[in-house]
């Protein structure tokens, strides 16, 4: 039975409902994927994704991350044999330690990729994958402010306009598909795989729904509505239920979107395999 990721991430997120649509399009992509064991999870976070993606196949090996708060989230959260603090560019463990590394939106985050990929590369075992999610080079051409400032003829503002939203992000970079494969090259690895997610349309309306909800604002009446402070007054449980049963079936087409041949979604799933 195909897991509903929709559903299950606008139950996480219901308080941030586009963050919930982007990685729920994002897991329906990496979920077509198998993945060999042991698993890494690089950048793993509170743990929420592994959990979700990883669960019906049983307990992820390690998950690694920088921050202490996430990983003791993540430890809580089942998902994991075991957690470690530590960076990418530092991984604590032997040479050909495992058969898959997966890292899910950490890598455009990441300035100088370089060093990351190499110790990926490390310690995958022979024929191992390194599977990663990151932004495409459209994801900024696909934003809908962007397509909006140049159909009134305006670039420069379609660039200002992309430009706040690569810095609410925290993104660094936007590489190609070829772009990619040179970098996983130069670390010994070869791309063998990679698929656009996130059709324009879809990017489209997530990036109008980041406004309605107020996403990266520090206020705004949704972000008033579902505020920590305000859980005592016992009405977020029902707004989280209807959240999820109303958004669930309104933004679903846009969920199970596909992304047309020959253009780019805003997202990027590539498939890396290690040395033989």
């Amino acid at each position: 039975m195909t897991q509903d990721y929709l559903v299950q991430l606008l139950r996480a997120y219901w308080f941030a409902p586009p963050v919930a649509l982007w990685r729920a399009v994002e897991l329906r992509a990496a979920a077509k994927l198998s993945y060999g064991r042991p698993l890494l999870d690089l950048g793993c976070g509170d743990g929420l994704i592994g959990q979700v993606l990883f669960a019906p196949q049983g307990q992820v090996d390690v998950g690694l991350d920088p921050w202490v708060s996430q990983l003791r989230q993540a430890a809580k959260s089942g998902a994991y044999r075991h957690v470690d603090r530590g960076l990418g560019d530092a991984l604590p463990y032997l040479a050909d330690h495992f058969s898959t590394v997966f890292s899910n939106s950490v890598l455009e985050h990441i300035p100088d990729v370089k060093p990351v990929i190499r110790e990926v590369a490390r310690v995958l075992g022979p024929n191992g994958h390194f599977v990663f999610t990151v932004p495409s080079d459209a994801f900024r051409q696909n934003l809908d402010g962007y397509v909006r400032w140049l159909q009134v003829e305006d670039p420069e503002r379609a660039e200002a306009y992309a430009s706040t939203v690569d810095e609410r992000l925290e993104h660094c970079h936007y590489h190609t598909v070829d772009e990619w494969g040179a970098l996983l090259s130069d670390a010994g690895m070869t791309l063998v795989r990679a698929e656009h997610y996130m059709p324009r349309e879809a990017e489209r309306f997530w990036d109008r729904m980041n406004e309605r909800y107020g996403v990266g604002r520090r206020r705004s009446a949704w972000r008033i509505l579902v505020s920590p402070r305000l859980q005592p007054l016992g009405y977020q449980g029902l707004l989280r239920r209807i959240v999820v049963k109303h958004l669930s079936q309104r933004w679903r087409p846009y969920y199970e979107m596909n992304v047309r041949p020959g253009t780019k979604g805003g997202g990027l799933l590539i498939v890396a395999q290690g040395k033989e």
